[in-house]
């Protein structure tokens, strides 16, 4: 408990260094990462994933089939649900309080307080604990884009992937496929070993390819896996995120075990992606099925459609919380059709969140009802527990459901 407090203290102290929670100039971590004697350019076989969905689970995906062949991983992802440490990953088990305030207390020292960017500081971490902390395979997701992210001020990558592109942080990467696809695209390097996952959008992927062969990346055949392998995440989606995780893992492990990887991938978890909630303080509230997603962009909704059709799920109830920077008339509207009751909360502790009442009045538009909760457990309280239920809207939202069922994340 000491350490949680100091760990919030000091992230806290941390977070106010700089004005703009996202401000895209590496200069400031380049010259931090100097200090440290660059721990970026000192660490083994570094898969670098970007995209706009699917980062996260191919990074899951990934792990697990590096795993069951005996390999050591390191991961580094954002944003967290519940804890900071999810962020960063050593050798299967996250990052210890105690190593991540150390680690943190000494780049407080060493910047002097001078601008930084939150994302900026815990990439900084992530880098010096994993140069620290040696793995056989250190997986770094981005932030946000790619070209001018924190995370791709490492220059010596084994591989590069470039997960599903689709229209989100359009007031950072641009509001067309191509300039968003272009940003991504910024990861990778020439002659590094770069896997292009299945794109929807037929003017996101010509610009991958067009962008990977400008710089002479060297593309590799994407590998499909079958349907007729189970997979430890829900959703036909997530075969688009395993193909990504086989093909790249073909390429660094010699030795393939076929049957090993059919056990990572059907060991993988991730939490929040179309997870069903069978366990916890939500499920006195249920008789039914409670599927939690993390989806906030129209990508996200597809799958989540998508899912809710092919399981015959039947209309389900929805919770739902938003940030007020998220369209959230076509986000719903893309499963309005699988829904049959909507409560409208705000999430807590988050300020750029939808008021319940502003969300009501979103839903109003695409001619859905919406019921005002004050929390979570009132939405809980007000919903049918012998009915199907969603939960969705946002990734902090998912954070404080999973936390209010005091799920651990280990």
């Amino acid at each position: 408990m000491i350490y949680q407090r100091k760990l919030y203290n000091t992230l806290n102290r941390m977070f106010s260094l700089h004005p703009k929670l996202i401000d895209f100039d590496l200069t400031r971590l380049k010259l931090l990462m100097e200090k440290f004697e660059n721990p970026q350019n000192q660490l083994a076989n570094v898969i670098h994933i970007a995209g706009t969905n699917g980062k996260g689970s191919t990074a899951s995906f990934l792990k697990e089939i590096f795993e069951a062949h005996n390999y050591s991983v390191n991961v580094y992802t954002s944003p967290h649900l519940i804890n900071f440490n999810e962020r960063i990953r050593i050798k299967n088990s996250l990052i210890s309080n105690r190593t991540l305030i150390n680690i943190l207390e000494e780049i407080e020292s060493i910047n002097q307080n001078k601008p930084i960017t939150f994302f900026e500081i815990t990439t900084a971490a992530a880098l010096i604990a994993f140069k620290r902390y040696k793995s056989d395979i250190n997986i770094i997701e981005t932030g946000l884009g790619g070209r001018l992210d924190a995370t791709n001020i490492i220059e010596k990558k084994a591989l590069c992937i470039i997960t599903k592109i689709g229209f989100d942080h359009t007031d950072y990467l641009g509001n067309t496929i191509e300039s968003i696809a272009n940003e991504k695209a910024g990861i990778l390097r020439e002659n590094v070993p770069t896997v292009i996952a299945k794109q929807d959008n037929r003017k996101a992927y010509r610009k991958l390819i067009t962008s990977a062969k400008k710089i002479k990346a060297a593309l590799i055949k994407l590998e499909v896996v079958s349907s007729a392998n189970i997979l430890g995440l829900k959703g036909s989606h997530q075969y688009d995120n395993a193909s990504s995780a086989y093909t790249a893992a073909k390429v660094l492990i010699p030795n393939l075990s076929e049957t090993k990887v059919i056990t990572g991938l059907k060991k993988t978890r991730w939490h929040g992606r179309i997870e069903h909630i069978e366990v916890g303080r939500i499920t006195k509230f249920r008789n039914n099925i409670t599927i939690l997603d993390g989806s906030h962009n129209e990508d996200g909704a597809i799958a989540l459609n998508k899912y809710l059709k092919e399981n015959l799920i039947g209309k389900c109830q929805l919770i739902i919380g938003m940030l007020n920077n998220r369209n959230a008339q076509d986000f719903v509207n893309i499963f309005k059709s699988n829904i049959s009751k909507v409560f409208a909360i705000s999430i807590p502790e988050v300020k750029s969140s939808y008021s319940s009442i502003n969300l009501i009045k979103e839903m109003k538009k695409i001619d859905v009802i919406a019921l005002k909760s004050k929390s979570l457990e009132d939405a809980l309280t007000q919903s049918d527990r012998d009915k199907p239920l969603l939960i969705t809207g946002s990734l902090y939202l998912t954070g404080h459901v999973l936390k209010y069922n005091k799920t651990i994340i280990v």
